[in-house]
């Protein structure tokens, strides 16, 4: 029973995730710059998502164990 409620945060806290970086890019694609500024933004908005999700696979690596 606790592995199903440890499973059910995860699950929301990565749909959260996703639906952010789902906005954040919706946001930057009809913000009104220029189109080279713009992929800049969302070069820099996945490497930064890359790094967090890299980071929390390493936590959940470490409470697995």
């Amino acid at each position: 029973m606790f592995h199903e409620d440890d499973n059910k945060t995860g699950t929301v806290l990565i749909s959260f995730l996703i639906g952010g970086i789902v906005g954040a890019g919706v946001a930057l694609l009809l913000a009104p710059q220029s189109g080279k500024k713009t992929r800049r933004q969302i070069l820099d908005a996945a490497d930064d998502v890359r790094e967090h999700a890299s980071d929390y696979a390493k936590r959940l690596k470490e409470k697995i164990s």
